[in-house]
């Protein structure tokens, strides 16, 4: 009882010291939310619900993002909450819009892909720290406030695109600077285009049949839309100017029926993804960030003092703000950390959440950790290796962000739902997926890299069913305390962990092995550490002493496949020169991809293949299993 009235209390004060905010919260939710999508409660803290963020002393209400939240009606109500820096409402169902005046603090407003319909939002010219904005996809008509957008000094996304929009593009001489992202395309705009917007794309002004300049191919002639005047007599210029007519006339009938076909595609797009959402096969996990349901609330220690360094195809996002306060949904925990989906406006990616050790979370050694991600994995661009798009390092933790791709993992595809109604992973996509990441080990080691932690939970697989490798060196530069008997160790590495010098005495011979015991798993379809048989490696070996081993080895679900069973012994035989004891006798990995490129191209049995490497440059070792 007394627990009860304590937390009531804690509660009490909480709600109380942000009364307006929290009442304002609750009345929208009940005049906007008929479809009871927001799950929020008056008995819990308004801070924490899902898509709010406070200021971390006021508690104030600084964000707000309700996405596809099935939202309808007006948005007036939520004029009151004055300290809002960022309100994202896009796709949903609303139609009233109130003034800009009352949020003299924002800096980003997405109110995309809605009804909202009349002229542009009066007290435009009071938002004077507004940095993004985006009104497409609406019913918006009359004139753009040029005038007003170009007293705006911090803007710098402008989109105003499939609204019915008219008038020009004057601003009286002034220009909105510094725009990075403009678009107005789809409306009923007229007149030249404004010399400060013409190094933006065709696509930014399409779908405007009166406006002329460039970037459009139709110049403009005393102010009107028209082509240039041409030499001649009045028959001749008479029906040039028709002909010109023409092709504006069929150019505007071409445009619209893209338009129809883009809106009926977007159409079936949302239609698809909502029932989607409605079935509740898109699961959203208690905030990936600090446990909390709905969107993160950072602190502010956690957020301001990182820096978001990002590479080449890094889009939809510039803070690390922007993923910590996205969807996200838990995909696994491995050794190196954490991995998580998180939905962004580019597109969804993966984050893989590392808690740094004490003893390497010093300034410099995480400067060492920089500089390797910077200048050894940020770059690399390769087939089958998984690009490292951008990474955050705190205090105490670092965040990398990647590629999301749906296929998940080669363990995955592998040990998986091996019960009724698996889709088994056949042995041709088996052995792409082998080829692949011997390619991409290649790649690697060409490159000076070692990975350190290869195993198959960090093979990944894209749309193509070409395999990823993910987690290059982290285990290495992060210091990742490893286990003796981890299946994926070489022998080597055993003696050196006794006088902790592991890591210094990983190579590229290390790899091969650890590659070995994936091509075992590929194989068998058993996991490298099995259950009271011991490791997969010894397992195999002592199968293989056994008369009639082979199909005692190989994975059940190839029985269908006995026409390869050439390949798989020669796949066999490449395992087990990457898994020879002695380092100096095992295997490069440039040979192995070679070897099993060769396994891939000419159906060879065993003994041929065999052949091919006594009479090739594999003379040096042997393999550490006998076949009787």
């Amino acid at each position: 009882m007394l627990l009860k009235l304590f937390t009531f209390s804690l509660l009490l004060r909480l709600c109380l010291s942000v009364p307006d905010d929290f009442t304002t919260l609750l009345s929208f939710k009940i005049s906007a939310d008929s479809s009871s999508s927001l799950p929020w409660s008056s008995s819990s803290y308004p801070c924490s619900w899902l898509g709010v963020t406070c200021h971390p002393t006021t508690h104030r209400v600084t964000k707000l993002i309700l996405n596809n939240s099935n939202l309808t009606g007006s948005i007036q109500t939520l004029t009151r909450l004055t300290q809002l820096r960022y309100l994202s409402l896009h796709h949903n169902y609303l139609s009233m819009i109130p003034s800009f005046s009352s949020w003299p603090n924002l800096k980003h407003l997405y109110l995309s892909h809605n009804g909202f319909s009349g002229e542009f939002p009066a007290g435009l010219a009071s938002l004077h720290r507004l940095v993004r904005l985006d009104l497409s996809y609406n019913n918006f008509s009359g004139q753009i406030p040029l005038m007003e957008l170009a007293q705006l000094p911090h803007l710098v996304t402008l989109l105003l695109e499939f609204n019915s929009f008219t008038g020009t593009l004057d601003s009286g001489g002034l220009s909105i600077s510094p725009l990075a992202e403009f678009n107005v395309s789809e409306n009923a705009l007229s007149g030249k285009i404004p010399d400060f917007l013409v190094n933006f794309t065709v696509s930014s002004f399409s779908g405007n049949s009166r406006l002329c300049g460039k970037p459009l191919p139709l110049d403009c002639y005393n102010g009107g839309f028209h082509s240039k005047p041409v030499a001649g007599n009045d028959v001749n210029g008479k029906s040039r100017v028709l002909g010109m007519k023409k092709k504006v006339r069929n150019s505007i009938e071409m445009m619209i029926i893209s338009v129809c076909v883009v809106v009926l595609i977007s159409t079936l797009v949302i239609v698809t993804w909502c029932c989607y959402r409605f079935k509740g096969k898109k699961m959203k996990v208690k905030n990936w960030y600090n446990g909390k349901y709905g969107a993160v609330k950072p602190k502010e220690s956690t957020v301001d003092d990182q820096e978001m360094v990002c590479f080449e195809g890094c889009r939809g996002f510039d803070r690390v703000d922007d993923l910590l306060m996205a969807s996200a949904e838990l995909l696994g925990k491995g050794s190196v950390g954490s991995t998580y989906k998180v939905e962004i406006a580019g597109g969804d990616v993966v984050v893989k959440r590392v808690k740094l050790r004490e003893s390497i979370s010093t300034r410099a050694k995480k400067r060492n950790i920089a500089g390797y991600l910077r200048g050894n994995i940020g770059g690399l661009r390769n087939l089958n290796v998984l690009s490292l798009r951008a990474f955050s390092c705190s205090k105490d933790e670092l965040l990398l962000v990647y590629d999301f791709l749906p296929n998940g993992s080669l363990f995955t595809l592998l040990h998986g739902n091996r019960g009724p109604g698996r889709t088994p992973l056949d042995w041709s996509r088996r052995l792409k997926v082998a080829l692949g990441a011997a390619k991409g080990l290649a790649f690697l080691h060409s490159r000076k890299l070692v990975h350190g932690n290869l195993t198959s939970s960090n093979i990944i697989i894209d749309n193509l069913g070409n395999p990823c490798i993910s987690d290059i060196g982290l285990s290495l530069v992060l210091q990742m305390p490893s286990s003796l008997n981890s299946p994926y160790r070489a022998p080597e590495l055993v003696q050196a962990t006794h006088n902790s010098q592991s890591i210094k005495s990983y190579t590229k011979k290390c790899d091969v092995y650890s590659f070995g015991v994936v091509l075992l798993e590929i194989l068998t379809g058993k996991t490298a550490w099995m259950e009271g048989e011991g490791n997969l490696v010894n397992w195999v070996e002592g199968s293989m002493k056994q008369e009639d081993w082979k199909w005692e080895v190989f994975d059940f679900e190839m029985l269908r496949y006995k026409e390869m069973e050439g390949e798989m012994k020669a796949l066999l035989e490449v395992a087990l020169l990457c898994l020879v004891s002695s380092p100096s006798q095992r295997v490069e990995m440039v040979l192995v991809m070679k070897m099993i490129d060769d396994i891939k191209v000419k159906d060879m049995g065993s003994g041929e293949f065999q052949e091919s490497i006594s009479n090739g440059t594999l003379t040096s070792g042997s393999s550490s299993f006998s076949e009787n």
